[in-house]
């Protein structure tokens, strides 16, 4: 029912009530102050029905971002490095006049345990964000349900308006005062759960993140980048970048 339509009931209510004494003008007051107040809470129902959704989409979004470093965190980069430390393996080992080195055949060894950490890290991220979902789902059908509660003790009102009978009032006020018990009721539960929630997903985010940047490898990697150039006989691409944009942003201004 639009606002439109509760003032329309109001103005209805004060109208209906000028010849009738002050007893009716009474009740009738009464009614449209309930209508009117019925109608703030449907509005503030639906608007939190509304915000239910968008958290929850919102939290979805975030839990399929997660979801993809779960899955592609680093996988082209990942890929590369083994198959150069493979390669460098082969070579270092040929050099020697042997078929593997050992340093970089442990080297890779070490990558499969470290990456099924940081898999079971990912994970637990991941799945951190499923009670956060699961609430704003549950939120979002008990706001719905406060809606109802409010949008049919509105139609009660409206039916204790037209035959002046003091009992479908009360029905009216007591939808009301349900609706009123479930919106207080979910947000106070809601809020506790969505809470813990997210202050569990940045715990285990921050763990996950903890946990990147202790194994990265990132000077073993560029020793073997470097060996394998020099072998190759081709240069850094941050060396070819500066010979081909000498002017670029990255580069220092000559000052003489």
């Amino acid at each position: 029912m639009s606002t439109m339509e509760h003032s329309e009931h109001i103005s209805h209510a004060g109208h209906s009530h000028d010849g009738h004494g002050g007893h009716g003008a009474s009740f009738g007051m009464r009614v449209g102050i309930t209508m009117a107040l019925l109608g703030v809470l449907l509005a503030f129902s639906a608007a939190k029905v509304g915000g239910e959704r968008a958290e929850l989409v919102k939290s979805l979004v975030e839990q399929q971002n997660a979801h993809a470093k779960y899955q592609g965190n680093d996988v082209k980069h990942r890929v590369a490095a083994i198959a150069l430390f493979q390669v460098h393996a082969e070579v270092a080992g040929a050099s020697k006049g042997k078929s593997l080195n050992k340093e970089d055949v442990g080297f890779l060894a070490q990558n499969v345990e470290r990456y099924l950490q940081e898999s079971a890290a990912a994970k637990t991220w991941v799945e951190s964000y499923d009670p956060l979902i699961e609430v704003h789902v549950e939120a979002q059908e008990y706001y719905e349900f406060g809606q109802l509660s409010a949008e049919v003790a509105i139609v009660v009102a409206s039916v204790a308006l037209l035959l002046r009978r003091k009992e479908a009032w009360f029905v009216a006020v007591g939808l009301g005062i349900l609706s009123i018990g479930i919106v207080i009721a979910t947000f106070v539960h809601s809020s506790h759960i969505a809470h813990a929630s997210e202050q569990k997903i940045e715990e285990n985010f921050k763990a996950y993140r903890e946990m990147r940047n202790a194994h990265k490898t990132t000077q073993v990697e560029e020793k073997v980048v470097d060996e394998m150039l020099a072998w190759s006989g081709r240069p850094h691409l941050a060396k070819l970048e500066s010979e081909r944009h000498p002017e670029s942003p990255g580069a220092k201004p000559d000052h003489k």
